[in-house]
C-alpha cells in the first residue's frame, strides 16, 4: 500500500492510500474526514509472488470501481473491523460490502486492507506513490505463500522470549530458528524468516537501552563538539523516545575522507558486548596503503531504512562528497541503501566474503 504523505497540501487528493496490489483508497481532506474505498485494480507490486488467477474467488472482481466525490454510499466499518480475525469476514465479502466504505482513520483503513490482502494473497506497504497503474500486472500468491509476504511476516512474543533466554547461554539465532521450525513442523507454519527474528530481537534490545547510557553518550559528544569544532555526530530516537541510531566522525576522519574518500568500505561484523548492536565502521585506504577510519555507526538494526539513514548522515558529515566505489559484504539491505543514496558509486563485493 502506498501512502502519499502530502497531508494538508493543495493537491486534489491530500492523503492517497493507493496500493500497488489490489485496491485503492482515497482521502479527500476538502470534503470530509473519512477514508473511502475506491475498488479493485489488481496492480501487484513488482517482485511479488505469483499464482494462477484461479485462486481469485468470486468476491474479488477484476474490474475497476471508483467512488466519485458525490457518491454518498457509506457502509459502517465497525462490524467488519470487529471481525478482522474471522476468515468468514472476507470469505463472504462482496464488492457491494466494500465499495464506498468509509473509515474514521488511516489506522482503521490499513487494518482492514491488511487483513483483506492476507486473505486474497498480496502484500501491502506504506510509501509515496510514484506511478498509478490500473491494469492487472501480476497474479496473486497461493495460500501457502501468503504468510511470507513482507507485510504479513510476524514474530510472536513467545518466540522472542525463547530467543532471549537461549541467547544468554550462547545459543545462536540460527539454532533457535531451526528449533522453532522443528516445533512448528515446517517453515510454512512459522510465517517469518531468520532475519525477521533477528530484527525483532534488535528492536527489543533497543527499547531496553538505559536512558542514562544514551544520555551520557550524547552529553559527551556534545561537549566534544565544543572543544573540537569539526567533530560531527547525529542520532535518532524512535516513536517511544528510545535511543535509536548513532553516527560520529572526528575532525581527522573528516579530513582523511576529503583526501582518500574515493573508495569506501563497510565493516559491520562488530557488535558491542552489552547490547549486541551492529557497530558499522566506514573505512578507506590512505596513501601509505593503511586503513583509515572515516566514521562509526552504532545502529539499532540492519534494515534498509537504518542503512539509508547511516549513508545519508555520512554524506552530510562529509559535505556531500560521494565515493567513486563502495565495497560491501554483500548484505542485501546495505546494497539497497547504497543504490538509493549513492547510485553513481560502483558497488563491489569484498573478496573475503566471495570466498
Amino acid at each position: 500500500m502506498n501512502i502519499d504523505s502530502n497531508i494538508g497540501s493543495t493537491s486534489k487528493s491530500n492523503y492517497d492510500l493507493k496500493t500497488t496490489s489490489s485496491s485503492q483508497w482515497d482521502y479527500r481532506n476538502s470534503t470530509h474526514d473519512k477514508y473511502t474505498y475506491l475498488g479493485h485494480s489488481y496492480n501487484t507490486a513488482e517482485g511479488e509472488a505469483a499464482v494462477d488467477p484461479s485462486f481469485q474467488t468470486d468476491h474479488t472482481p477484476l474490474t475497476q470501481h471508483l467512488c466519485t466525490p458525490d457518491n454518498t454510499t457509506s457502509l459502517g466499518v465497525e462490524p467488519t473491523l470487529s471481525k478482522l480475525d474471522d476468515p468468514a469476514t472476507f470469505t463472504s465479502l462482496q464488492p457491494s460490502d466494500v465499495i464506498g466504505k468509509e473509515f474514521a482513520s488511516v489506522k482503521d483503513a490499513e487494518a482492514f486492507y491488511k487483513n483483506y490482502s492476507l486473505f486474497v494473497g498480496f502484500s501491502i506497504r506504506k510509501d509515496e506513490m510514484r506511478r498509478d497503474r490500473h491494469e492487472h500486472t501480476h497474479n496473486l500468491s497461493p495460500p501457502n505463500h501468503i504468510q511470507f509476504l513482507r507485510s504479513h511476516r510476524n514474530v510472536k512474543d513467545s518466540e522472542i522470549a525463547q530467543l532471549q533466554s537461549w541467547r544468554t547461554v550462547g545459543v545462536k539465532t540460527a539454532q533457535v530458528m531451526d528449533h522453532i521450525v522443528e516445533q512448528s513442523g515446517s517453515y510454512s507454519n512459522i510465517g517469518h524468516t531468520k532475519k525477521d527474528l533477528q530484527n525483532r530481537l534488535d528492536s527489543v534490545r533497543r527499547s531496553e537501552i538505559q536512558t542514562s547510557d544514551s544520555d551520557s553518550v550524547i552529553s559527551y559528544f556534545t561537549a566534544k563538539s565544543v572543544t573540537e569544532p569539526d567533530f560531527f555526530f547525529d542520532y535518532t530516537l524512535d516513536e517511544d523516545n528510545h535511543f535509536g541510531n548513532l553516527f560520529w566522525a572526528d575532525s581527522t576522519s573528516r579530513s582523511d575522507y576529503a583526501f582518500f574518500g574515493d573508495v569506501l568500505a563497510f565493516d559491520s561484523t562488530y557488535r558491542t558486548n552489552v547490547y549486541r548492536r551492529p557497530l558499522v565502521m566506514l573505512v578507506g585506504v590512505n596513501h601509505h596503503h593503511s586503513t583509515t577510519i572515516f566514521g562509526f555507526g552504532l545502529l539499532c538494526d540492519e534494515t534498509v531504512d537504518t542503512y539509508t539513514w547511516l549513508l545519508q548522515t555520512f554524506l552530510v558529515a562529509m559535505h556531500g562528497q560521494k565515493p567513486k566505489s563502495v565495497v560491501t559484504d554483500g548484505d542485501k539491505a546495505m546494497h539497497k541503501a547504497i543504490k538509493t543514496v549513492m547510485p553513481e558509486s560502483v558497488r563491489r563485493l569484498c573478496c573475503w566474503h566471495l570466498e
